[in-house]
């Protein structure tokens, strides 16, 4: 096993606490609904599913690169020992977008996601291993103040030194330990998955509510059958009912416009997206959507709800994956969240213009961008005339107006 050579007894504990383990063992804590939710059982409900899917695919797509701050400016640095495990490949089994799509996907159920770092012959990371957020939990030492990780693979207790784990966590109250997301809306989970049990057993019953049937008499047991026998030839498919001697139906289930069940339904996806910071757009909720308010919910979604995660993984990750001499040599990762900005092709074309007019690209940089392939001369730096320095500016007006000046005089002369 790879992880074998990372075993070092650190405490004299042999299993971890067992709580979480347990509870996800029976199904998770039962809800005032009476659904049991948990971390492994919360991607049964379409919207925890649906939010976890949109956030992790939108920080999965993003290219990680490794850059070098150099004395001359910034510079990828594709060749770094490190480079490779983040951008491409993080371990034999899987792809980079596998790979953190798997860490966004336990961080947002979990509230943690661990992948244990393994370091090639050249003393950089080469691997990197996820670990089960349910068998993992991070300690301090009580004697060395150390953090360290104890985690379960195949059944045997291993535990970790801190530089030996990437951890990603959300929320949390003591800077260790993530919350998770599913206790805080454990409740609403619950409250979709019994409207979705609900409104499949009113589907299964043909959408026929429950009730009785009020006989105004005494009835012996062969009537009692014969119309019990009609009710159930009505249910099964039948058109109509006929029902004789004075009997009567009542309904005695709450109607769904009396229960406001499509009202509530709504009500519970909207607080487990606003859980997740996941505009309702994003899950196909578009009651009140319109054009001009969809495009700035998504620049803030890319601001607010992926930029906080995008620098909780950059930090991670520059932390863990790169020397002390690296980081002080100026090495560093960089999500590249270019395909989130850059809008439709009219946007785009617009953004490459300005940028290129005020000299901050040259077009072989812009083609770089589009996947082109560099021009002759297209590393020359494009800089409008029509602009002067602030301090040049009164001398720049004076020499304008001396060289009229002089003309004019030329000609009265």
């Amino acid at each position: 096993m790879f992880i074998d050579k990372f075993f070092e007894k650190r405490s004299g504990s042999k299993t971890l606490d067992g709580f979480s383990q347990l509870i996800n063992l029976f199904g998770g804590r039962e809800t005032a609904s009476g659904e049991r939710v948990s971390e492994s059982n919360s991607f049964e409900q379409p919207d925890i599913f649906a939010c976890v899917n949109v956030l992790s695919d939108d920080i999965a797509k993003l290219p990680i690169h490794t850059f070098k701050k150099e004395s001359q400016g910034v510079n990828r640095n594709p060749n770094h020992p490190s480079a490779y495990a983040i951008y491409a490949r993080p371990n034999p089994y899987m792809t980079a977008y596998v790979w953190k799509k798997l860490m966004m996907t336990h961080v947002l159920t979990w509230g943690n996601a661990y992948s244990m770092i393994e370091f090639g012959a050249h003393g950089f990371p080469e691997n990197l291993y996820p670990l089960r957020p349910d068998a993992t939990k991070a300690y301090i030492h009580p004697d060395s103040g150390r953090l360290w990780y104890q985690t379960n693979v195949n059944g045997r207790t291993m535990e970790l030194y801190e530089h030996q784990v990437l951890h990603f966590k959300g929320l949390s109250t003591d800077g260790i330990h993530g919350k998770s997301p599913i206790g805080v809306v454990r409740e609403h989970i619950g409250a979709q998955a019994a409207a979705t049990k609900y409104n499949a057993k009113l589907y299964k019953n043909e959408a026929t509510p429950r009730g009785i049937l009020k006989v105004p008499s005494f009835l012996d047991e062969k009537p009692k059958e014969n119309v019990r026998k009609e009710w159930l030839r009505v249910n099964q498919g039948e058109n109509i009912a006929i029902i004789d001697n004075g009997l009567e139906y009542q309904s005695i289930a709450m109607p769904l416009q009396e229960a406001q069940f499509v009202e509530s339904m709504k009500f519970n996806k909207a607080q487990i997206a606003m859980i997740y910071k996941v505009p309702l757009h994003k899950l196909n909720e578009l009651d009140k959507a319109t054009f001009s308010n969809i495009e700035h919910q998504s620049l803030e979604y890319v601001k607010n709800t992926l930029q906080p995660w995008i620098v909780n993984f950059e930090q991670e990750l520059n932390i863990k994956l790169f020397t002390d001499n690296d980081q002080k040599a100026g090495h560093y990762v960089k999500f590249n969240v270019d395909s989130e900005l850059r809008g439709d092709s009219k946007t785009q074309a617009e953004y490459f213009k300005t940028m290129s007019e005020a000299g901050l690209l040259n077009k072989n940089e812009i083609r770089d961008l589009i996947e082109r392939n560099p021009i002759e001369h297209g590393e020359k730096y494009l800089s409008s005339l029509n602009y002067v320095f602030l301090d040049f500016m009164e001398e720049y007006q004076r020499l304008k107006a001396g060289s009229a000046m002089k003309g004019g005089d030329s000609k009265n002369e």
